[in-house]
């Protein structure tokens, strides 16, 4: 079985963020902020390469969080 690699075809970049119309949520518990979730006001979920801004097409059974 081949593992499938994400990789930005423009500069090959393995790093990918999220569009930023996201934001986390973070929860204050005994003094420190905790990463509860991520929500977005958008409901498609987009990446784009970190260093050149190319956009990412990719499967939705291919993210894990």
């Amino acid at each position: 079985m081949q593992t499938k690699k994400y990789k930005c075809k423009e500069c090959g970049c393995e790093e990918f963020i999220s569009k930023p119309l996201q934001y986390g949520i973070f929860e204050n518990q005994d003094g420190k902020l905790v990463f509860i979730k991520s929500e977005s006001i958008n409901e498609q979920l987009e990446l784009f390469c970190r260093e050149c801004s190319q956009k990412l097409p990719f499967k939705e059974e291919d993210l894990i969080y």
